[in-house]
């Protein structure tokens, strides 16, 4: 262990009390591996780094999945044993043996046959593994009890943002090790910040920088990702008086008087990254509240534009007028009496929740050409959620989650010109 520890010195830092926990179950190679570990903790905690940085270091034969990349079973069990031969293969021939499991029984059969031929402990790590709730509900009891069922040396890591607990079914489940990753402090957020310090300026000065960032933004964000770039892009702001000679680098009230409004001003865009071009200027916050720069700033896939208006299209129209609204056919229209006083724009009314379901079929109804939806696309979805495109309402779902859109009226119209797609035409309120 204390070689791994002289490894990673430096290179990993502030989590050394569940890197020597993690070290102790799986480190030495001729114990028994434990039957199942899960990893859970905050988001940009070090999970997956910490998982990966050891099992590296150890060379077992490793296999790692994200479950948010395979949409049922049999790709999960293809990947794992293709990637558990592949690193076997590495070390003796140049050819790789593919593998097709259409059950649990056999990727326990191939299991053993790799296990015979490289006696190394194998560790499949599962990482999102919450998303295999929505697979099967056998599949984590299987995969908890792995070792019992195969009679091989191998251990099951699970990583999940969640605690255990919501993981129970009525199906027995071996409890695993639990191994909890805690969310930073403020002075771990500093020592990690300062570690990626890329600056000339001296260590006390980014330091005081960095304390005055952290006293703003630590109550907001806990992301050791989004924090480490929000303090990237907002230094240059900070430094930018002593350039021109304005100030002195030791006279921190003013520097904090000048970037103060500057912090408090790009807390609204803490996830929402932008492109280089706007986070090298100077106008930075003035230049973002434009509706259009805004929207353009985002750089979406293609598909990913689509799928956004799809989930517009759900949220400001009623269900019940989808057939009529996305179907190719023409209908005739009931002429009645309206009262223009009742009428108003649903755009002023929602955004209503939807299903993934039904914004998957308005996607698939606006795109001209044929599309497959597959695991990449699907991937947008939680992506856009993180931007804050997208909300999920409520709780989940036992079949899907339920959506809304965040954008405004504005925004969507000026992501659809850039496909060039006029949302209006699809839009309750402008055809009926």
């Amino acid at each position: 262990m204390e070689k791994y520890l002289e490894y990673i010195d430096g290179k990993i830092i502030c989590r050394k009390k569940v890197i020597m926990q993690l070290y102790s179950l799986i480190g030495y190679s001729d114990e028994p591996m434990p039957y199942s570990i899960f990893i859970y903790g905050h988001v940009a905690t070090g999970k997956s780094l910490i998982v990966q940085d050891m099992l590296s270091y150890l060379k077992y034969n490793v296999a790692i999945i994200n479950c948010i990349e395979h949409v049922n079973n049999r790709y999960i069990f293809d990947y794992i044993l293709s990637d558990l031969s592949l690193n076997f293969n590495n070390l003796s021939t140049n050819k790789q043996t593919y593998y097709k499991c259409d059950n649990f029984l056999d990727f326990i059969i191939n299991l053993k046959e790799i296990f015979i031929k490289d006696t190394r402990p194998i560790i499949i790590v599962l990482d999102k593994c919450d998303k295999l709730r929505d697979n099967d509900v056998n599949l984590l009891s299987a995969f908890s009890k792995l070792k019992e069922l195969s009679n091989v040396n191998v251990c099951v890591i699970f990583i999940s943002d969640i605690v255990w607990e919501k993981f129970c079914t009525k199906i027995s489940i071996y409890n695993p090790i639990k191994i909890y990753f805690s969310q930073y402090t403020r002075n771990e957020f500093i020592e990690i910040l300062f570690s990626n310090k890329s600056y000339d300026h001296d260590s006390i000065f980014y330091k005081n920088y960095l304390k005055l960032f952290l006293s703003v933004y630590f109550l907001f964000c806990r992301d050791i990702n989004e924090l480490r770039y929000m303090a990237k892009i907002n230094f240059s702001k900070y430094v930018k008086p002593i350039e021109i000679d304005q100030t002195k680098r030791n006279d921190t009230v003013f520097l904090w008087r000048n970037i103060s409004a500057t912090f408090k001003a790009n807390l609204e865009f803490i996830y929402l990254r932008v492109s280089e071009k706007f986070t090298n200027s100077d106008q930075l916050s003035k230049d973002i509240e434009s509706t259009m720069r805004l929207a353009l700033s985002f750089e979406l896939p293609y598909y990913a534009k689509y799928m956004l208006i799809a989930s517009y299209l759900a949220s400001y129209n009623p269900a019940t007028h989808d057939k009529y609204l996305f179907m190719k056919q023409k209908f005739k229209k009931k002429r009645k009496i309206i009262n223009k006083k009742k009428i108003m724009l649903n755009t002023f009314c929602g955004p209503y929740n939807f299903p993934i379901s039904r914004m998957i079929a308005i996607f698939c109804a606006i795109l001209i050409e044929k599309v497959d939806i597959n695991a990449n696309l699907l991937s947008q979805i939680p992506s856009m959620c993180q931007l804050g495109l997208l909300s999920i309402v409520g709780n989940y779902n036992l079949n899907e989650p339920k959506l809304k859109c965040c954008v405004s009226y504005d925004f969507i119209l000026v992501i659809s010109k850039t496909v060039g797609f006029n949302i209006q035409n699809y839009l309750y309120n402008f055809i009926c």
